[in-house]
């Protein structure tokens, strides 16, 4: 478990103020990481007592990069109207006098409410945190954080969420947390194992060897990743389980990982010359020095091709999925067509159906 620094509540009182229309006190504290988001630097928690504060009021706190320096945090609220009615919604939140000591930091901002430690939902309809990445001075959006805006100056940064969601009723608390750099992602960028991403889904997406974990995009590996200038053709299984169904699979984005492992543990471990089946040696790729690239599901190969332009060197192949259509055959995908095939799985490499392993992270 990484170390952190946690200090006891440093609390601070405030004169009271009046309340005006549509004005709603709000609450800034600061939660360490280990409490709020997954990161090794924690912050000092700073909390005001529960006194309304006004939105566009300014208030002291720090952070973990920021040390003895009070950051301010002034949330600023916006009037959504609407058929009948409207309301005052959390628009946005400055943050200035940033410290130079915050440079290569993220910032993450959060909301909640009364009660309860789940944070509210900010933007994007279900995006719960705002990410600010700070480096040599300047401001942007960070890991996940499409749907809003940074303005960037010297030592501050106001975020605006496009489409709010948040209203001023509901947001009673705001945290700010510094941590460590997440590196952003953006489809046709070159992603952590040196593939092209091709696929992002902002609510993230179940993956992982059994399911448990949340990704948000998929990354293929280069044409070139087996050696050759194209993609490899290869049997599906091996000669004794050419006829065996394998269990639990299924189509869904994010699911190949455990697929590729089950049809693994069917057929044995990958050799390239005896042998040499698409999910053993999808598993078997290293790009960029990761393990975690397997042969893609029906849905991830669609998705593959979908952005054939920026993953490049498809062509017209039949790409080989990890599903089975049934205990003799398998699902394959042909490019050119978008349609469905059901070849046998045969014990000896397909004729363009190749493979192309791909990742989610």
């Amino acid at each position: 478990m990484s170390d952190f620094y946690h200090d006891d509540p440093i609390e601070d009182e405030l004169p009271k103020r009046r309340n005006y229309l549509g004005i709603l006190g709000l609450v800034v504290s600061l939660v360490c990481g280990g409490l709020y988001v997954q990161t090794t630097l924690a912050a000092n928690v700073a909390l005001n007592s529960g006194l309304p504060i006004q939105f566009g009021q300014g208030i002291l706190a720090t952070t973990a990069c920021s040390g003895a320096t009070s950051l301010s945090v002034t949330p600023n609220k916006s009037f959504v109207n609407a058929s009948g009615g409207g309301a005052f919604y959390l628009q946005g939140v400055t943050v200035s006098n940033i410290p130079n000591t915050c440079d290569s930091n993220d910032f993450t901002i959060k909301a909640y409410g009364a009660s309860g430690n789940s944070p509210l939902a900010l933007f994007n309809t279900t995006s719960t945190d705002a990410v600010v990445y700070q480096s040599s001075g300047a401001y942007s959006a960070g890991f996940g954080s499409t749907g809003m805006t940074v303005t960037s100056s010297s030592g501050s940064f106001t975020v605006n969420f496009t489409n709010p969601v948040a209203t001023t009723s509901a947001a009673v608390k705001i945290s700010i947390e510094s941590g460590p750099h997440t590196a952003w992602a953006v489809v046709g960028q070159t992603g952590p194992g040196g593939g092209k991403v091709f696929y992002y889904n902002a609510s993230g997406f179940a993956c992982g060897p059994t399911l448990a974990s949340t990704c948000r995009w998929l990354e293929a590996a280069p044409v070139t990743w087996n050696g050759e200038s194209a993609d490899p053709d290869m049997s599906w299984s091996n000669t004794a389980n050419a006829s065996n169904s394998v269990s639990g699979l299924t189509d869904a984005i994010g699911s190949g990982y455990k697929n590729s492992l089950a049809i693994q543990t069917q057929n044995g471990a990958f050799n390239s010359s005896t042998n040499s089946y698409g999910a053993g040696a999808a598993l078997a790729y290293r790009g960029g020095g990761l393990s975690d690239w397997y042969l893609g599901s029906l849905q991830e190969i669609i998705a593959m091709k979908n952005a054939s332009g920026t993953v490049g060197g498809l062509n017209n192949y039949m790409y080989m999925t990890s599903n089975q259509q049934s205990a003799t055959t398998y699902i394959a995908y042909y490019i050119p067509w978008a349609q469905q095939f059901y070849p046998a799985k045969s014990t000896s490499p397909d004729q363009d159906r190749g493979v192309r392993p791909i990742r989610a992270f």
